[in-house]
């Protein structure tokens, strides 16, 4: 791993590699944070030549890189710093650009155009450079935007989008440009397996959000259909939610979308990680204590490296769920 520094001395930008100064390093994200992260503890040694020659002066607004064998893995802004004693270290914690636009706010009115037409406006909007985009080629008729984060606005434009193509898509950062790629990719040529890379695992199953029945109803109010799982209603009792009709999308297949059964997640730890492991992506993972066998999805990861140490902790799932929003 390579720790990066790009600092800012008198309007000049320079870059420094501040690699022997880390002396830990956590790097992650969840599907719902959207914004990943990068925990950094530089060491805080005045009398050390070493350290002291690099004159790390690291502040708000500055940016942070994470390479590992040679390929960018993150690029992100400080946000805070935390010392820790006179002398020990200082805890770094930065977020990728992608917390721009989960921290800011707009007002638009959208017709006729795609939801990868709708993230380029907003991205432009907001001096945020568009990478990779996922070709929904579906129209979406209408889209009122009052006051929500651009990550929602983008979101409910491929929320939108989804209940068309089937698809499940997801934002992310390609260095410093934004990327909307299709959700569920499946890490290649690693497998987490008992007795091999698991050190710790742990089951749950949990109702929290079920939704079991989903009523129709149109623009004046009234109710023109239902969908509903009857076998989940007789077991749990009814959890329900309402869908509006909207024009240009099938109201049975959005309300469809909309149910949401027990679910099930795995809680695991594990050494000799691999960086592809990122919420959002799929891993097979092989246990036979808690008979989990096949391929999950990943809600949330930490990687961390450590003493010369690599750990990640990963929240798996057992269905693709996009982060949706209405």
């Amino acid at each position: 791993m390579t720790v990066k520094w790009i600092g800012n001395m008198n309007g000049r930008m320079y870059e420094s590699d501040i690699t022997q100064a880390i002396s830990r390093i956590s790097w992650g994200g969840s599907v719902s944070q959207a914004a990943r992260t990068a925990e950094i503890a530089v060491i805080h040694a005045p009398e050390d030549e070493n350290v002291e020659k690099l004159k790390l002066n690291i502040g708000a607004g500055d940016a942070i890189k994470l390479y590992e064998g040679g390929s960018l893995l993150f690029f992100g802004e400080v946000q805070s710093a935390k010392k820790t004693g006179e002398t020990g270290t200082v805890e770094y914690t930065c977020y990728d650009l992608l917390n721009h636009l989960l921290r800011s706010t707009g007002v638009y009115n959208f017709s006729d155009t795609t939801a990868e037409g709708i993230t380029k406006k907003v991205c432009a909007d907001l001096e945020i450079t568009t990478g990779n985009m996922a070709e929904t080629n579906t129209t979406i008729k209408k889209l009122i935007i009052d006051g929500d984060s651009f990550y929602d606005i983008i979101m409910k434009a491929y929320t939108k989008a989804a209940e068309q193509t089937g698809k499940k898509y997801i934002c992310r950062m390609q260095g410093t440009k934004l990327a909307v790629e299709e959700k569920g990719t499946r890490v290649k040529n690693f497998v987490l397996a008992e007795g091999c890379n698991i050190t710790d695992i742990e089951y749950e199953e949990t109702i929290e959000n079920m939704v079991n029945v989903v009523k129709i109803y149109d623009e004046k109010g009234a109710q023109v259909g239902e969908v509903r799982k009857e076998e989940w209603v007789k077991k749990y009792g009814i959890y329900q939610q309402i869908y509006k009709e909207e024009s240009g999308i099938s109201a049975r297949a959005a309300a469809n979308n909309m149910l949401q059964g027990v679910e099930k997640k795995v809680m695991l730890d594990g050494i000799n990680g691999d960086t592809s492991c990122i919420a959002g992506n799929g891993i097979e993972v092989y246990d036979k204590t808690t008979g989990l066998n096949g391929l999950f999805w990943i809600e949330s990861d930490t990687h961390t490296w450590e003493h010369g140490t690599y750990t990640m902790n990963l929240e798996l799932n057992f269905k693709n769920v996009m982060d949706s929003r209405e």
